[in-house]
């Protein structure tokens, strides 16, 4: 069977979109699949270099360019929509010319992970998948304060997506000409229905490779501090203030210390919000470390507090579990969707000031009552393990299965 797989994003040994979209590819070749990939030609060096690697002989990359005045552009936030706009237009032109001489079964749309940026190759008429993507989800207003001054950004950012939705035509095609449409949240679910989307369904879009995985889940002793641990990009749509705050108002006997991993465009306010809220001596902030130090981190702490205030699903939250670390975090989004509420302490927003509270009463309540600590930490381990990039593309496969010719039915 034949897949054309749109991956905007598409990178080996990367993460975030650029890792999915080169995982998809390789893992579905893999499975016995025709793969031919369109891509832009960013990564191109890595992507030839893994090739030569793995010597997948069923994966094929096409690298789809495009005018040099649009990758000017794309030097600057406005130019990103454009670049993708325009490259999609191109990919479809490549997508339509390789279709003269080869038979596609089933086009599937990966990268990016967008229902407002969606894709030009509904215009293919052939079975199309699209996703899994998110992009329905927006920040609660309750909650600006922890944006600061980027929360114009943010209301910028919600205007584009309002504009895109209304006025790129591809999303409304997208949506109606789809045979099936995946989307990671709820909000992206009835985002996809009112555009036309004939039968949306939930699937996350982040997973990890097999060998992310430990084969046992860490051993961890509670000895008397709960050591709680923070990753991420200090974006403001993270939330780091906000677990900051929470942590501020935990009961005064409660023993905890805080490490904050990661960088960003933020991370200069970290010392005054350390200092907002008197937290200095009870925080380590490391900044950007190895990615085999995260791992440690994730091995020696017996917490995760992380509360995005607008995401489809971070990553981090899939990292943590895998480790078999219990979770503290907000119940919105894809955590909302695919977290089982006895393998988390999802605290539902309503206020900034009461949502701050619940957080805090939640470490409060795990530091009384430790095997908590145990009891969310096997169940996320157990949960974790649903989402390696094996299961998720298999599961996948079942749908191009379905939509291509019967006699073009790949066994797995």
């Amino acid at each position: 069977m034949k897949i054309l797989l749109s991956a905007y994003a598409c990178q080996p040994n990367s993460g975030s979109e650029l890792g999915n979209g080169w995982n998809w590819a390789l893992e579905t070749a893999r499975l016995g699949y025709e793969v031919y990939c369109l891509t832009t030609p960013e990564g191109k060096d890595e992507i030839e270099a893994e090739l030569e690697r793995v010597q997948e002989p069923n994966l094929h990359i096409i690298y789809v360019t495009v005018p040099d005045w649009v990758n000017y552009a794309f030097r600057y936030q406005p130019g990103v929509y454009l670049h993708y706009i325009v490259w999609q237009e191109q990919a479809y032109k490549k997508a339509k010319e390789l279709s003269a001489t080869i038979a596609f079964d089933v086009v599937h749309h990966i990268t990016l992970g967008s229902l407002q940026m969606s894709s030009a190759l509904w215009k293919l008429k052939k079975p199309l998948l699209f996703g899994p993507v998110g992009g329905g989800q927006k920040a609660p207003v309750a909650f600006k304060k922890y944006f600061y001054h980027w929360w114009r950004m943010e209301l910028v950012r919600d205007f584009v997506s309002n504009l895109l939705v209304k006025f790129n035509p591809n999303v409304r095609q997208t949506m109606q000409h789809a045979d099936k449409v995946f989307v990671t949240n709820e909000d992206t679910y009835n985002l996809a229905v009112a555009n036309g989307a004939k039968n949306p369904e939930m699937f996350l879009d982040t997973s990890l490779a097999e060998s992310f995985y430990p084969e046992q889940m860490p051993e961890r002793e509670f000895n008397g501090t709960l050591k709680i641990l923070w990753v991420g990009r200090v974006y403001p749509r993270k939330g780091l203030p906000l677990v900051l705050e929470a942590l501020s108002k935990v009961r005064s006997d409660v023993r905890y210390e805080l490490t904050i991993i990661g960088d960003g465009p933020a991370a200069y306010m970290i010392p005054e919000w350390l200092d907002t809220y008197k937290l200095h001596g009870k925080v380590n902030v490391r900044g950007q470390v190895t990615w085999q130090e995260v791992q440690q981190a994730y091995t020696t702490h017996n917490l995760f507090f992380f509360c995005s205030l607008r995401d489809s699903f971070a990553s981090q939250y899939l990292e943590a579990m895998a480790y078999g670390l219990p979770l503290i975090t907000l119940n919105l989004y894809g955590v909302k969707a695919f977290v089982p509420d006895d393998a988390a302490i999802k605290i539902t927003p309503t206020t900034a000031e009461q949502t701050c509270q619940d957080l805090a009463d939640a470490v409060t309540n795990l530091y009384d009552n430790p095997e908590q600590l145990l009891h969310y930490g096997k169940r996320a381990f157990e949960v974790a393990r649903e989402h390696t990039f094996n299961k998720k593309i298999e599961h996948m496969a079942a749908y191009y299965n379905a939509y291509a010719p019967a006699q073009q039915e790949v066994l797995l």
